[in-house]
């Protein structure tokens, strides 16, 4: 019988030894990241299993309801806090557009004649 040990034939048993080789030293590692993984998997399945359980008793339309008004009560603060943190900023663009608008009217020569306004609207002298 001849054996036919040959090149190739030696370097893919090579290869095959590396990726074993590789393998026995990454199963550990690729155990763990599936033990890690394996909560959240079985979270999505049941939050998926739920998700078709409401669809097919039609109940979704009032979960999804309800979702948004918790999301939006949830919000609510942090909403509140921005707009009382750009407050300030707001006032003082204010106060500085009316600034502009006066030096604006004086030095054109004009007479402002709706001082509340927000855009520019002036009167011919």
């Amino acid at each position: 019988m001849r054996t036919t040990n040959t090149t190739r034939t030696r370097t893919i048993a090579m290869a095959h030894a590396a990726k074993n080789v590789a393998l026995f030293l990454l199963a550990p590692f690729i155990g763990l990241v599936y033990a890690v993984l394996l909560p959240f998997v079985g979270i999505a399945m049941l939050l998926w299993t739920a998700a078709k359980a409401l669809a097919a008793s039609g109940a979704l339309g009032r979960t999804t309801h309800f979702l948004k008004a918790l999301a939006v009560l949830l919000a609510a603060p942090f909403i509140g806090l921005v707009y009382v943190l750009s407050f300030p900023f707001v006032g003082i663009a204010m106060l500085l557009w009316s600034a502009v608008d006066a030096l604006a009217a004086k030095l054109a020569g004009v007479e402002v004649w709706n001082a509340l306004t927000v855009g520019p609207r002036y009167q011919a002298a």
